[in-house]
C-alpha cells in the first residue's frame, strides 16, 4: 500500500510540475508572439510557404467561381505571386486563400470586398488586432492536405463504428484482472494486448490520417470561430453571424473532441503532458474511437464548413490588408464611380523608392521610349492599380478614380515549349483573347496593358500589323495602354491614341533615368548608347551607332 501512495504522490507532483512548465511555456511564447506579431504590422510579408504550398492556395482559390478572374498570362505578367507574398501576413491558412482569391476574383460590379471602415480600425487598435491574430494563430495553416479535398470526400468514406476500437480497452483491462490473479501471465497479455493495439493503431492511422487531419482542422476552426465571433471588433457583424450558427449547428461533433483539437499523436507542443495523451491515443485508440462519431456528424454538413472558412479568412485577410497598407509609401481609398482611368502619383507597390506618375485619359496611350526607360513599369504600374482597387479596396497612389475594368496583359510572353508554339504565335493567342473578351460584353470594359506589340516578327510585318491590331482595340470597349519601340506607330496611330514618353539624360556615354511620363512621342533612343555605358567595345558603338546614321539617310541598311 506505501509503494501505491509513493507512486500516486510521484505521478501527481509530475502531472502538478508538468502543468507549470506547460502555463509557464505557453506564457512566453504568447508574449512573444504578440511582440512579433506588433512588430510585422505595417512591413512587408516574409513568410516561407512550404514545397507546393502557393499551387494549393490557387487550387483552393480557384474553387470559388466568380464572374471574372485573372488569367494566367495576367497573373505572371504582373508579377501577382510575388505581390501576393509582400501583401501576405495572415496567420491561418484560411487567411491565405481567402487573400489569394481576392486577387485572383477582382469584384466587377462597383462594390467592395472589404470593410474601409473595419481596414482603419485594424490599424489604430494594436490590442484589439493582436488578439484577434493570436486566436487565428491557433487554425494554423493547411500544408499537408487539402481541406477542401477530404471535405470532399468525407461522403465516400466508409462509416468506422465503436465496436472496431473496443478490443483496444477491452483486452489491457482483462490482463489487469488476470495481474491481480496470476501477475506473471497477466502482465505477459498486458504487454501482448499493448503490442497488438501499438501495430492496429498505426494500421488504421495510415488510412485515415487525412481525415484525422481534416477533423483537427475543422475542430480548431469552430474554435477559432467561436472566439472570434465573441471577440469586441466592429464592421463584421455578417462574418461573426456565419460563425456563431456553423459553431451550434455543429456543438455536437466538437463535444468530447479535445484529444483531436489538441492535434493527436506526432502532432504535439512536445510538453510532457502532450507527449503522455499521445502515448494514451497510441495504446488505447480514443482518437480512432471519436473518429467513427464525427464522421458520421459531419457528413452533410461541408457548405457549412466552407462557409465557416470564408467567414475566418475574410478577418484574417482584412487584417493583412491593413497591414499592407501601412507598408506602401503612398495609398488611397479608390473611387469605382468614374467614367474613365484618372490616377494621381501612381507608384509600383514591389519596386522600392518608386518614382510616382500621373494619368487622367478616357483614350487609349502609347507609349514610347528609350529601353529601360520605364515604360514596362508603368504599363504594369497601371494595371495593378486597377487590379487593387477592385479587389484590396487600396491603390499605391495618391488618388485614384475609374470605372471597374477586366484587366488583361501581353507583356512578358515566351515560346512555349510544350506545344511547340513560337514566340510570335504565342503573341497573337495572347492579343487574340483580349479582343474576344472586348466582344464577350460592352458592359463591363476591358483594361488591356501590352508591351512591345508583336515583337516576335520582322520590322515592316511587325509595323502593319501592329498598327492594325491597335487600331482594332482602340474600337471596342478596351481602355489600351501600349508600349512600343516603333516610333511610326505615334504616326499612323495618332487619331485613335495619345502619345506619351519616357525619356533619359545623357552626359557623355553616362545614361540617367527620370521615370517620368511626359506628353508626346519619344524623340530620342539609346540602346546604342547604353553599349557605351555597359562597357562594350568602343569600336562595336562606334560601328554601330554609324550604320543606323546611314540607314536613317539612305534607307538601306550596309555592313
Amino acid at each position: 500500500m506505501e509503494t501505491y501512495s509513493t507512486m500516486f504522490v510521484l505521478l501527481a507532483l509530475f502531472l502538478i510540475i508538468s502543468a507549470v512548465i506547460g502555463y509557464r511555456d505557453r506564457q512566453r511564447k504568447d508574449r512573444l508572439e504578440r511582440k512579433t506579431l506588433q512588430e510585422a504590422f505595417g512591413k512587408p510579408g516574409c513568410k516561407e510557404y512550404p514545397d507546393g504550398r502557393l499551387a494549393q492556395i490557387q487550387v483552393s482559390a480557384d474553387r470559388h467561381s466568380a464572374p471574372f478572374t485573372i488569367d494566367a498570362i495576367t497573373w505572371n505578367d504582373l508579377d501577382l505571386d510575388l505581390l501576393y507574398q509582400k501583401m501576405d501576413t495572415t496567420c491561418s491558412g484560411a487567411g491565405e486563400e481567402y487573400l489569394y482569391g481576392l486577387l485572383r476574383a477582382p469584384r466587377i460590379d462597383g462594390g467592395s470586398s472589404c470593410s474601409e471602415e473595419g481596414l482603419v480600425w485594424w490599424a489604430a487598435h494594436d490590442k484589439e488586432r493582436i488578439d484577434v491574430q493570436r486566436i487565428l494563430q491557433t487554425l494554423g495553416r493547411s500544408s499537408k492536405y487539402s481541406i477542401y479535398d477530404y471535405l470532399d470526400l468525407i461522403d465516400d468514406l466508409p462509416d468506422r463504428r465503436i465496436a472496431q476500437d473496443l478490443p483496444a480497452l477491452a483486452l489491457p483491462a482483462i490482463s489487469l484482472l488476470v495481474m491481480a490473479i496470476r501477475p506473471a501471465a497477466g502482465l505477459l497479455c498486458l504487454l501482448a494486448s499493448l503490442a497488438y493495439n501499438m501495430v492496429t493503431y498505426f494500421r488504421v492511422k495510415r488510412e485515415i490520417e487525412p481525415y484525422l487531419f481534416t477533423f483537427r482542422y475543422v475542430l480548431r476552426l469552430l474554435e477559432c470561430g467561436r472566439k472570434l465571433s465573441d471577440a469586441p471588433f466592429l464592421h463584421y457583424e455578417e462574418e461573426k453571424e456565419t460563425m456563431r450558427a456553423a459553431y451550434a449547428s455543429m456543438r455536437g461533433f466538437a463535444r468530447g473532441s479535445s484529444l483531436l483539437l489538441r492535434g493527436g499523436a506526432g502532432m504535439t507542443s512536445g510538453s510532457p503532458l502532450d507527449l503522455l495523451l499521445d502515448y494514451l491515443c497510441i495504446l488505447f485508440h480514443i482518437d480512432l474511437m471519436k473518429f467513427g462519431s464525427m464522421l458520421r456528424q459531419l457528413r452533410g454538413r461541408q457548405d457549412d464548413i466552407h462557409a465557416l472558412i470564408r467567414a475566418v479568412g475574410s478577418i484574417d485577410a482584412q487584417i493583412s490588408i491593413a497591414s499592407f497598407r501601412e507598408s506602401l509609401p503612398v495609398f488611397c481609398v479608390p473611387d469605382l464611380t468614374g467614367s474613365h482611368f484618372e490616377v494621381r502619383d501612381l507608384v509600383h507597390p514591389l519596386i522600392h523608392d518608386p518614382v510616382p506618375n500621373s494619368m487622367d485619359t478616357s483614350r487609349p496611350i502609347l507609349l514610347t521610349g528609350s529601353n529601360a526607360s520605364g515604360k514596362s513599369t508603368f504599363l504594369k504600374a497601371a494595371a495593378l492599380a486597377a487590379l487593387l482597387a477592385q479587389s484590396v479596396h487600396t491603390v499605391p497612389a495618391a488618388a485614384y478614380k475609374s470605372c471597374c475594368y477586366r484587366i488583361y496583359t501581353s507583356m512578358a510572353l515566351r515560346d512555349d515549349i510544350r506545344t511547340g508554339e513560337s514566340y510570335f504565335i504565342v503573341e497573337i493567342r495572347s492579343l487574340k483573347r483580349v479582343l474576344d473578351a472586348a466582344d464577350e460584353t460592352a458592359a463591363v470594359p476591358v483594361l488591356c496593358c501590352v508591351d512591345e506589340v508583336l515583337r516576335g516578327t520582322n520590322t515592316i510585318e511587325r509595323i502593319s500589323a501592329s498598327a492594325e491590331i491597335l487600331r482594332s482595340l482602340s474600337q471596342k470597349p478596351i481602355q489600351v495602354f501600349a508600349a512600343t519601340h516603333d516610333m511610326e506607330l505615334t504616326g499612323l496611330l495618332e487619331a485613335q491614341y495619345t502619345n506619351y514618353h519616357f525619356t533619359e539624360t545623357l552626359d557623355g556615354d553616362d545614361v540617367t533615368f527620370s521615370y517620368r511620363l511626359q506628353e508626346g512621342p519619344a524623340d530620342s533612343r539609346n540602346a546604342i548608347r547604353l553599349l557605351r555605358a555597359l562597357g562594350y567595345d568602343k569600336d562595336i558603338a562606334d560601328s554601330a551607332e554609324a550604320r543606323a546614321r546611314r540607314f536613317e539617310e539612305t534607307g538601306i541598311w550596309t555592313l
